[in-house]
């Protein structure tokens, strides 16, 4: 009779951990979101400063070029990333789990388009203060 009851109070206390444990890997799945949120976040500050002191600039679908204090940036697209380039030398990534993105030139400004490899989109609209010319390089 002690063995059994001893059993049953084994059997609830494994029992009464499991929605624990199931707490726990439900917040990393929300964590791995709010990264990549942050992670857009970080992205779409940094471009919206460069964007905003660039001199020159030249939209493509797949690369953005901007002349900024002589040099010339680019960002394009490395594997799944993207990455940025400073005079076409070396190799800074900016974001990261894209499955695609897109530059697209809108009214006084630029607009950057990503989806991630979980198939969640962002976009941001980056204006500029004054109006630049194209790049030429």
């Amino acid at each position: 009779m002690v063995e059994m009851i001893l059993s049953v109070l084994l059997f609830l206390l494994i029992a009464s951990m499991l929605p624990l444990g199931m707490k726990i890997i439900l917040d990393n799945r929300t964590a791995d979101a709010a990264v990549r949120r942050m992670e857009w976040e970080i992205f779409s500050s940094q471009v919206k400063k460069e964007i905003r002191s660039a001199q020159q600039l030249t939209v493509q679908p797949d690369k953005l070029l901007m002349k900024i204090d002589g040099q010339f940036i680019l960002y394009e697209k490395y594997a799944s990333s993207m990455r940025r380039r400073v005079n076409y030398q070396g190799h800074e990534i900016l974001i990261q789990n894209l499955s695609s993105f897109s530059f697209a030139k809108i009214a006084d400004g630029v607009e950057v388009k990503a989806r991630d490899v979980k198939g969640t989109d962002y976009s941001v609209r980056v204006h500029q203060f004054y109006q630049t010319g194209g790049v030429e390089p």
